[in-house]
């Protein structure tokens, strides 16, 4: 997939603009087109026969657009993408989600950058839950993107992805990942990093005395032994330019294990599917990737599959 629209959605957030410099990396590194949308609330007084009060929200909804598309014009010339769309967009219920997806139908965005958090976010933790709306429905691949400021060390260096880790569990979804992995790797000239965890999991166990304990279930040796050749194998059977890769297999919790990992190769940028293995629909973000994008050291670009696509890699 190369991406040719990209959007940014933004509340000008520190978190958005940090998101907003990612966006126009990508932009001109596929001369893809950029997006900056801004969604306004449209409320609805007349519900409540409140005549009045829609005229004075009809006029603080149009002082609040104007602002907006103000903001907006001050952030597009300093952008150097292909070309650069600014919209305003009302929206009746404040649902800011629900108009980020319609714009991404409308206007045939394949990919959205997106802070993990807002003007609302708490920290680091927590993800924003607009984000994580967006990043559940898979209408788009999301990069989300953590404000820079909020490490010690932060030093608002050039966007580079010169080390790419992509998770891998051998579904058909983390081949639609490795696809694009290979994509971004190539066009920042980076070294991809393929990770495949060997999950170990606590389980509840059971003495003959009837007295509740935990133990650890780990993957069969054997699996364990042949992964990293199965990498390779993958790597190599999955179509997309050639780049440097490596194969790494740890053990472990799979989403502890994919954070400490890119936090000790100083990874710059996690490519990884939404679902794996166990996915069940769209409105169901896999529990790893979850907890991946909320506590990575680094950018996440999570990957969606298309429910029609075909992976006979």
């Amino acid at each position: 997939m190369t991406p040719r629209h990209i959007l940014v959605p933004t509340d000008f957030s520190p978190s958005a603009e940090a998101a907003l410099d990612h966006a126009l990396s990508w932009a001109n590194q596929f001369r893809a087109s950029l997006h900056l949308l801004h969604v306004v609330h449209d409320a609805n007084t007349d519900l409540y026969g409140l005549g009045n009060a829609e005229a004075h929200i009809d006029r603080l909804r149009e002082e609040a657009e104007s602002t907006a598309q103000a903001q907006l014009a001050e952030l597009a010339p300093a952008v150097s993408a292909q070309t650069v769309h600014t919209a305003v967009v009302p929206h009746p219920r404040g649902d800011v989600a629900d108009a980020i997806e319609e714009y991404v139908a409308h206007s045939a965005i394949d990919l959205v950058v997106m802070g993990t958090h807002g003007r609302r976010g708490l920290e680091r933790y927590v993800l924003g839950s607009v984000t994580n709306r967006v990043v559940r429905r898979g209408v788009a691949p999301v990069l989300t993107v953590r404000n820079p400021g909020e490490e010690a060390d932060a030093k608002g260096e050039p966007v580079a992805y010169d080390r790419v880790l992509a998770p891998i569990d051998f579904s058909d979804h983390s081949k639609t990942a490795l696809r694009l992995s290979r994509e971004v790797t190539s066009q920042y000239g980076g070294t991809q990093h393929l990770l495949f965890v060997a999950e170990q999991r606590v389980v509840p166990t059971f003495s003959d005395t009837g007295i509740p304990g935990v133990g650890v279930v780990e993957m069969d040796s054997e699996i364990v032994a042949n992964a990293e050749q199965a990498l390779e194998e993958l790597n190599a059977s999955v179509e997309g330019p050639a780049v440097s890769t490596t194969c790494h297999v740890e053990e472990g919790d799979v989403a502890q294990t994919i954070v400490d990992f890119a936090e000790a190769r100083a990874a710059d940028l996690i490519v990884m599917a939404t679902r794996g293995l166990t996915g069940i629909d769209r409105f169901v973000l896999g529990s790893n990737t979850e907890r991946v994008v909320r506590t990575a050291p680094c950018p996440v670009l999570t990957v969606p599959t298309p429910p029609n696509e075909k992976t006979d890699d």
